[in-house]
């Protein structure tokens, strides 16, 4: 997941409330409510890419990081929120294997990294 791609949260009411016509509490509109947890989420989605896509391409202390940041993710915010990312890492630590497999100059560390980091995620 990029850092611009959010979801999105229920419609906001359009009805004016100086009239009078909503019932909802300005204090409980959607964007009050979400917005502290959609800027955690954002920046924990955030941060497990960076560990991530670094931990891929071979930077040991990025999958040392991986390895404790992954779980506390999915603590933390669920596995629903983090699936459309973990198979967006699945995707690039696949390719990325792939490619190592053709080069003629073999960096079996990287592989190793990536093939861990797919373990991890594939991990229940």
């Amino acid at each position: 997941m990029s850092k611009h791609d959010l979801r999105s949260h229920a419609a906001h009411n359009t009805k004016n409330e100086a009239t009078g016509a909503s019932s909802t509490k300005p204090s409980e509109t959607p964007s009050l409510v979400l917005h502290p947890q959609s800027e955690q989420i954002r920046n924990l989605l955030e941060e497990l890419d960076d560990v991530i896509f670094a931990a891929i391409t071979g930077d040991a202390c990025a999958l040392a990081s991986a390895k404790t940041l992954w779980p506390k993710v999915v603590a933390e915010i669920g596995f629903d929120q983090v699936e459309e990312s973990r198979e967006q890492y699945l995707r690039y630590a696949i390719d990325v294997t792939r490619r190592l497999e053709t080069q003629e100059t073999r960096t079996p560390e990287r592989a190793i990294s990536a093939l861990e980091v797919i373990s991890l995620l594939t991990r229940n």
